[in-house]
């Protein structure tokens, strides 16, 4: 006969053992399906085959049936998450989708010169002293050498690609070099963040991914979203 210790320990693998340590919920409700169907034929068997004259206990019998309930329960908590999780990405998808056209702005000091600009926003922790700008082509030369902000906070830097010599630069990947100092010639804690424009989304990775002048952008890394109207400065006003 089935014992009660054998439906016991097919509860404590469900629950333990089995779907709660998968991260992935289809898995997890895979592995919890296979238990809740174990567990049933193993409860029916037993049933089927008690001792009439030694019927199970009462109150094993309706520990059971909860153990029975929280096998149940796990396979539908499973499935809820699944539907959750593809909500959550439908609504990630759209949400991305508002972008196209759009500038983005992504942690990194590399921007695409494109049509004749490229952007960048650098960020000083504390007002400097004098501050230098270079602008570094993709074989590391230093095309165009400016003056930089000095003032504590967020500056914009739109460059129109032109280099030191007055010539326009072909369009392709440019890198800005940004180099504050304090009235003690030490260096200045400076951020830069490059910024493109949104000109696809991607949904190939299962995720949405957004497509830039600057290149593939997860959504979680973009810093902020502004018109392409709104940008300042030039590299010429410098």
């Amino acid at each position: 006969m089935t014992t009660v210790n054998s439906i016991t320990g097919l509860q404590s693998t469900a629950t333990s053992g089995g779907a709660a340590t998968s991260s992935d919920p289809a898995t997890a409700t895979a592995q919890n399906s296979a238990n809740f169907d174990s567990f049933l034929k193993l409860l029916t068997t037993q049933l089927g085959n008690q001792d009439p004259l030694n019927p199970i206990d009462a109150t094993q019998f309706t520990s059971q049936l909860a153990q029975f309930s929280q096998v149940e329960q796990q396979i539908q908590t499973n499935s809820n998450l699944q539907n959750l999780v593809a909500a959550q990405n439908a609504n990630q998808s759209m949400s991305s989708v508002s972008l196209l056209g759009k500038m983005v702005e992504v942690q990194g000091k590399t921007a695409t010169l494109q049509n004749g600009s490229a952007e960048w926003d650098y960020n000083l922790s504390s007002a400097a002293a004098a501050s230098a700008i270079n602008i570094v082509n993709s074989q590391g030369q230093v095309v165009r050498s400016m003056v930089g902000q000095t003032a504590a906070g967020a500056h914009q830097l739109v460059w129109d690609g032109t280099a030191n010599d007055g010539s326009q630069l072909p369009d392709g990947p440019y890198t800005i070099q940004v180099m504050p100092i304090d009235s003690n010639n030490s260096a200045v804690p400076v951020t830069v963040d490059s910024i493109g424009l949104v000109t696809g989304v991607s949904f190939s990775s299962g995720t949405a991914q957004i497509e830039t002048a600057n290149g593939p952008v997860a959504l979680a890394n973009v810093i902020a979203v502004r018109e392409p109207s709104q940008s300042s400065q030039t590299a010429s006003s410098q």
